[in-house]
């Protein structure tokens, strides 16, 4: 978020359980509709593989979010 304070587009990444978290930053910085993008949780214990997967099933979300705003 701290990314838009200097005019680039950016949206957050973050995996199921910290999606009311991330929503509550997004409040509290003054933006309840930010963007996210939500992948499965977890990520630390991934393979490379893995974590392709994961980045692959983020990329459209990303995207949307950034197109739309």
């Amino acid at each position: 978020m701290e990314t838009e304070l200097l005019g680039i587009p950016s949206t957050v990444l973050t995996t199921r359980p910290f999606i009311s978290q991330a929503r509550a930053m997004s409040r509290m910085r003054g933006d309840p509709e930010y963007g996210l993008a939500i992948i499965e949780h977890p990520i630390v214990t991934l393979s490379d593989s893995e974590l392709a997967e994961r980045a692959a099933t983020a990329a459209p979300q990303v995207m949307e979010c950034l197109v739309d705003r």
